[in-house]
């Protein structure tokens, strides 16, 4: 619980610096990378994350390849991640056949839908997914799941990381457009990203549904040792979400749009698919069964 909690602190930190630097370095944001007041603060909170990792990890005794998440692998870095890939394409492809078979979702009329759409959606969903999955694993099923095992058994552990990556994807600062970017602004911006966190009942769904998402890739990375094959299944999830979005939308309209979240991916239909993965993959994992006699 420490190394949690450390996150935790170094994560605000980062947000603090960001929020009494970037105003001083938003016009040159803006003027190279077109970002808004509200991105580069988010942005540059990551920035400052991935910089002064070095620092954190020597501190938690964390900067060795195994505690990192790079445990020797018997297949090359790139096949794992490859597998992970279409494991993860396969598991939110599922997804989304259910949302259309449901009603959830239906395909989007004002889309010419072609071969060539769907490729350059993809590809660049891949190129995305891949960083996202990267920095993403790196930072919650890396050094920090390492350090969490050492005092916590593995499901208290795997808990407390996936509601740590779910409260994460609540705090953005809010949208800011056409306003001077001042650091009082700033400032406001990023308590205000935070009190999200007081309204989480009200995406409940949401939460639950990134909360299980984040068990599932601890699961993974506990029986393999490393994460590439979550960064694989992390980098699949992000391509066919930028395709499911680009193609279908939800129907407000249907009596199943419940199974929705606001994120109109995750929901209630997303924890129970999700669930019925984890189950799976947990006992088809397990080493004990495959030195049963027989297997």
């Amino acid at each position: 619980m420490p190394v949690l909690i450390a996150f935790v602190l170094y994560l605000l930190t980062c947000m603090l610096l960001s929020s009494l630097l970037v105003p001083w370095l938003y016009p040159f944001f803006e003027s190279w990378f077109g970002a808004t007041p509200d991105r580069s603060l988010y942005r540059f909170a990551m920035f400052l994350g991935a910089l002064g990792m070095p620092l954190l990890l020597g501190m938690l005794k964390l900067r060795d390849r195994v505690s990192m998440g790079f445990a020797p692998t018997d297949d090359r870095a790139s096949r794992v991640i490859t597998r992970g890939l279409l494991f993860g394409a396969l598991i939110l492809a599922g997804l989304i056949a259910g949302h259309l078979l449901t009603g959830a979702h239906q395909m989007r009329e004002d889309v010419d839908i072609t071969a060539w759409l769907i490729t350059r959606t993809a590809v660049s969903g891949l190129a995305s997914g891949l960083a996202v999955g990267l920095i993403e694993e790196f930072f919650f099923r890396g050094p920090m799941q390492s350090g969490a095992r050492r005092t916590l058994p593995f499901w208290p552990a795997a808990i407390a990381i996936g509601a740590f990556y779910s409260a994460v994807h609540f705090i953005r600062p809010p949208r800011l457009r056409d306003i001077e970017l001042d650091t009082a602004v700033a400032l406001q911006a990023t308590l205000d990203g935070l009190s999200n966190l007081a309204h989480l009942a009200d995406d409940a769904d949401r939460f639950m549904g990134l909360l299980v998402a984040g068990v599932f890739l601890s699961m993974v990375r506990e029986r393999t040792g490393s994460i590439l094959l979550p960064i694989g299944i992390h980098a699949g999830w992000v391509m066919v979400i930028k395709v499911s979005k680009r193609l279908t939308e939800v129907d407000p309209n249907t009596q199943m749009a419940f199974l929705v979240s606001s994120d109109r991916i995750t929901g209630w239909l997303s924890v129970f698919w999700m669930c019925l993965i984890a189950a799976a993959y947990w006992w088809w994992s397990d080493p004990r069964r495959k030195t049963r006699p027989g297997n």
